[in-house]
């Protein structure tokens, strides 16, 4: 199976190329400039391995949560070439990709993703299952949500300077029996998404038609929009 992954949630784009023989992954640094290098490296990476757009079988997305216009460069990018080629396209949850690459860890797992607005998308992991829904919280709120673990990883694009906010939020002084590490390895998301995106198509077959991004807030734009229509109706 031909599998292409892609990943454009955070400021780095992450292209994995997965073949029953081989695995070509391309990593691209640099600011949210994805929608115009997304597909032009698509094209490279599946040149490099002397195939063509439709000689894929798969196509992966991440859905969020993550950047409102990142999600949506990477997503609408692969239903392009899902509907033009009739490849199979499925797209797998943000925060259960990056608790995959630590899976190895024997306590809680805690992905950890800017939200801004002084905010993280936050969920917990044990045992590679999934044991809160994504969160929209901050390090307050965080530290109430870990007072019956003992030992957690940190993990994520922003695991570093989430850890940060809670050290200085006080969560060693409030909860003295928590073990914190933190998770600063580089993985080869795009990779691991391709292979998450395997399973899921194995389980339940390609997304259903119409799908779109996993938000948890609103967006700016929505929130204006509801704030003009409230005072409109005033």
């Amino acid at each position: 199976m031909n599998i292409l992954s892609a990943d454009t949630s955070t400021n780095t784009l992450y292209l994995c190329l997965l073949t029953d023989t081989s695995k070509t992954s391309l990593t691209v640094s640099g600011g949210l400039q994805h929608s115009e290098t997304l597909v032009p490296k698509i094209i490279e990476l599946t040149k490099s391995q002397n195939l063509k757009l439709s000689d894929l079988d798969l196509l992966v997305c991440t859905k969020g949560p993550g950047s409102f216009t990142g999600l949506r460069i990477a997503m609408s990018a692969l239903k392009g070439i899902s509907l033009a080629s009739n490849i199979n396209l499925v797209a797998v949850e943000t925060n259960k990709l990056l608790a995959s690459t630590v899976s190895y860890f024997d306590g809680t797992i805690l992905t950890a993703v800017d939200a801004r607005k002084k905010r993280f998308y936050v969920s917990l992991f044990k045992n590679d299952e999934r044991i809160t829904k994504d969160l929209d919280i901050n390090e307050e709120e965080t530290i109430s949500l870990l007072k019956d673990e003992t030992k957690i990883l940190i993990t994520g694009p922003d695991s570093t300077k989430f850890y940060d906010k809670l050290k200085n939020a006080g969560i060693y002084e409030k909860l003295t029996n928590l073990q914190i590490f933190v998770d600063k390895a580089s993985y080869d998301l795009a990779y691991h998404l391709a292979l998450l995106g395997k399973e899921e198509f194995e389980k339940n077959g390609t997304a259903p038609f119409g799908f779109g991004p996993s938000y948890i807030r609103k967006s700016d734009a929505e929130i204006a929009l509801d704030n003009k229509i409230k005072n409109f109706n005033i």
